[in-house]
């Protein structure tokens, strides 16, 4: 069953994100709302969550800085950190409990002036308390339908703190402690109807840009065909047919050749400044060392890093391969020396580094964006050990590569040539299919993306940056949902020694090779994407001309249950492929005798 919203919604839609898009108008919380409302009625929940919380943002701002003195909820004037002209000492302002971010105060000094314009001649006290218990109970409300219950549940118990006389927030309480608690709630999965950005895959424009340019990047022995493949659902039935790429053998493939070799830009490692690789490749420059776990901290001049207590130098031990001429940003060193939480890139190649430059680093050079490296080196998740995916921290660091590749191109991140052909969702809506989601990966970690990159989260202009990115649009909660969808359903991750990821990545071609469990093709990402013919040398034809090439997206040698069950988030669904099915069907066999 397919759906679809009236044309007269989205035009509603459309309008809201075209003022929201004019100028200060990215500071009117009232407008955050009021889209708010309307995502929750044509049942985006997600998409109601991501402008509740940035109307709560501004409220909250006015709120701190109305109540500090430092802004005032009439026109007489901005406050006391507006007083400069009375000989009032800077430092003053630095008292305990002072706020100071200005980025902060700026979006509030813009809220106020719509708050004040919409109070007119009355008090604005009493419309700035309705905006914030409605803000708050919106999101409050669309956390529960996208199904984050523990987090509506933190959030409505704010709600009951700060207005206990309002009756919504204890009853979306009340419904969150008696539901399951988990973190992670679920959407839909479908290319928005006012999405622009989403490529016609099956074109052929599309299918030839992809062989045109593309493929002959990686391999001269495959094409991409378009090709229909189940649609899948979680309760492993066969919801119909879908169009997707498939990449072809253009000649016989012979088992153990390598067929395809892909570069990404689109690639991201979880500690690029001690972990040995390649901030841009993700190659290994440095054989894995065994010692503690990488950290991403200040290290002074002349300490040394400390193994079982003994000094060890850059050259000690079997773990480290000869000494390689390597290249690192001294911006960012500086800025790391200065005490700013930014990481020091470190590139195996002056190609590497070209390319960073070129195609992203200016975005990310001497950002405090280590704490979101950190995050992804303390995820542990048992679930990557056994799948070609990473897992859900590691997104964050994707979903930052790609912010920064677009400030620094200039372009709209689903526009981006690692982005625009990764298949993400089906181009038709099916009630049934859903993705996860979380609250964390999908909102509140994003604000946190945005704001360690200098981007203004409301209107989504960049301060410094040569090229003019000015439009909020960008950086909208629909646009992270559809790149997390690329990400979930075509990012490949690879584990250190640990267990833990140390490096992720999407590729565009590799993302068009389709998944059967019984693969002709085996691949390895170690910095470049290779594939080759499955069955060791000599033993003949892997893939045949005109076959597709399938990989496994997992680790094939799991029972068919734990398989589906790994891949569920980048299939969609439950795997039907030969195996899967004959499998079940021995095992139901298996279960009556």
């Amino acid at each position: 069953m397919t759906v679809s919203s009236p044309a007269t919604s989205t035009d509603a839609l459309d309008e809201l994100a075209a003022k929201l898009a004019d100028g200060a108008n990215a500071y009117d919380p009232t407008l955050y709302l009021a889209r708010a409302r309307a995502y929750l009625a044509q049942a985006y929940p997600d998409l109601a969550a991501g402008d509740a919380y940035r109307a709560v943002l501004l409220t909250d701002y006015i709120r701190d800085y109305s109540d500090e003195g430092d802004l005032l909820l009439d026109d007489s004037g901005v406050g006391n950190s507006g007083r400069e002209e009375e000989g009032e000492d800077e430092e003053d302002g630095e008292e305990e409990g002072r706020r100071t971010d200005a980025e902060e105060f700026y979006a509030a000094t813009q809220a106020v002036l719509h708050l004040r314009r919409a109070a007119g001649q009355g008090d604005a006290e009493p419309l700035l308390e309705q905006l914030e218990q409605d803000s708050l109970l919106l999101l409050v409300t669309a956390l529960k339908e996208v199904g984050c219950d523990k987090q509506a549940g933190e959030y409505a118990r704010l709600g009951v703190q700060r207005f206990p006389k309002a009756r919504g927030f204890r009853e979306v309480l009340g419904a969150a402690e008696a539901a399951d608690k988990g973190n992670g709630g679920r959407a839909r999965r479908l290319v928005y109807p006012w999405n622009s950005h989403e490529p016609d895959r099956f074109s052929a424009e599309a299918v030839g840009h992809l062989n045109g340019l593309i493929v002959p990047r990686s391999s001269d022995c495959v094409e991409v065909r378009v090709v229909n493949l189940p649609l899948l659902s979680e309760a492993a039935e066969v919801l119909g047919e879908t169009k997707h790429l498939g990449v072809f053998a253009k000649r016989d493939i012979v088992a153990g050749e390598n067929c395809m070799r892909e570069e990404s830009a689109l690639t991201v490692v979880t500690d690029p400044a001690e972990g040995g690789l390649c901030e841009y490749c993700g190659c290994r420059w440095r054989k894995e060392a065994v010692p503690s776990r990488p950290k991403l901290v200040l290290r002074l001049p002349g300490d040394a890093v400390a193994e079982g207590g003994k000094e060890r130098k850059a050259d000690d031990g079997e773990d480290d391969a000869a000494p390689a001429e390597t290249f690192a940003c001294d911006l960012c060193a500086e800025a790391e020396a200065e005490g700013i939480e930014a990481v020091v890139p470190i590139w195996c190649s002056p190609h590497c580094r070209d390319m960073a430059m070129a195609k992203y680093h200016p975005a990310l050079c001497s950002r405090p964006i280590a704490p979101i490296h950190r995050a992804a080196l303390r995820q542990s998740d048992a679930q990557v050990a056994r799948s070609s995916q990473p897992g859900g921290a590691v997104y964050a660091l994707l979903m930052m590569k790609a912010f920064a590749m677009a400030l620094t191109q200039g372009v709209h991140p689903l526009e981006l040539e690692e982005t625009k052909y990764l298949y993400g969702v089906p181009p038709v809506e099916v009630l049934e299919l859903r993705i996860g989601w979380g609250w964390e990966e999908n909102v509140r970690g994003v604000v946190g993306i945005l704001e360690a990159l200098g981007i203004d989260v409301f209107s989504g202009k960049h301060p410094s940056l040569s090229t003019e990115v000015s439009r909020p649009d960008w950086w909208d909660t629909w646009v992270v949902n559809t790149l997390v969808a690329k990400f979930r359903g075509t990012a490949s991750g690879r584990l250190n020694a640990h267990g833990e990821t140390e490096a992720a990545a999407a590729h565009t071609l590799y993302s068009l090779v389709n998944h059967d469990c019984e693969p002709n093709v085996r691949w390895e990402c170690a910095g470049i994407m290779r594939f080759w013919g499955v069955g060791g040398e000599g033993s003949g034809i892997a893939v045949k001309e005109g076959h597709e090439l399938q990989s496994c997206y997992c680790d094939n040698s799991l029972p068919y249950k734990e398989r589906r069950e790994w891949m569920m988030g980048c299939l969609g669904g439950a795997c039907m492929c030969s195996r899967c099915l004959r499998e079940e069907k021995e095992d139901k066999e298996r279960e009556k005798r």
